[in-house]
């Protein structure tokens, strides 16, 4: 498999046509038609990502966020990103990012937050131009619950070992329809309660968010940690695509998440 057969499998699972105008996926270094004998998938590209290519013998890592994001001037050593982008292609590892064309695709991040929280009946938060049925974000139904127990669910699915959750809301308030993003979803934030949300989950909330939100509960997520999640659970998708080509797919060992706990 090349490449750029590689990329022709990647899009049914992850549309170029989902992709928001800002974003910047695909093959971001390599060539097209250099052969792939293995794939490894990670939230991002880190030097520690790549050593784990090179001991597994990976010779294309698809990445979630962009390593060059949202642009680079120039591709040299004196920034992380240029220095990561030229070690992979010293490595002759291609690099692909699949980032809101996933997020937004059927059985993307978005469908899998929604199952993982319970929530039937999803529709997107902010429909897709190319197409309304799918799109940034999902709102939808879940079993009526405390906010706190909404929360303590997201804690458990998604990051268990994490205290640095917040909640904003009456923590005894019963909730039934909810909205999820992930990543980084305070852009979202009106959207999700002029669609009639009791309750957001998402990440990177900021203090005046609680306030955009006008009532609306908030549930904040470490940004990070559910996506590491929500891509190694999506990962064997992108095997089962994968499978009569011969190339074996894994999910890295490697945690990326910059942040930690501070105490």
């Amino acid at each position: 498999m090349t490449v750029g057969e590689f990329l022709a499998l990647l899009e049914p699972l992850a549309p170029a046509r989902l992709t928001e105008g800002w974003d910047n996926v695909g093959l971001t270094a390599g060539r097209r038609g250099r052969e792939v004998t293995r794939v490894l998938v990670a939230l991002d590209l880190r030097a520690a990502v790549l050593d784990e290519a090179r001991t597994q013998g990976a010779d294309l890592v698809l990445v979630h966020h962009p390593p060059i994001f949202p642009a680079l001037s120039a591709v040299s050593a004196a920034r992380t990103a240029g220095a990561l982008v030229l070690r992979a292609a010293a490595d002759r590892v291609a690099v692909v990012a699949a980032h809101t064309n996933l997020d937004s695709a059927a059985g993307g991040l978005n469908d899998l937050m929604a199952q993982a929280l319970g929530m039937h009946d999803a529709v997107p938060i902010l429909p897709a131009a190319a197409d309304p049925a799918l799109g940034l974000g999902r709102i939808g139904s879940i079993d009526p619950v405390p906010l706190s127990h909404l929360a303590r669910r997201a804690v458990e699915t998604f990051c268990p070992r994490r205290a640095n959750l917040g909640m904003a809301g009456d923590s005894g308030r019963r909730v039934s329809r909810i909205a999820v993003c992930t990543g980084s979803g305070g852009s979202l934030v009106a959207q999700a309660r002029a669609a009639g949300a009791e309750a957001y989950v998402t990440g990177d909330l900021t203090y005046h968010d609680a306030d955009a939100a006008e009532g609306m509960a908030l549930v904040n997520v470490p940004h990070g940690a559910v996506e590491q999640h929500l891509m190694r659970a999506w990962t064997p998708r992108l095997a089962a695509a994968l499978e009569a080509s011969g190339v074996p797919v894994g999910f890295t060992s490697v945690d990326t998440d910059p942040w930690r706990e501070a105490c």
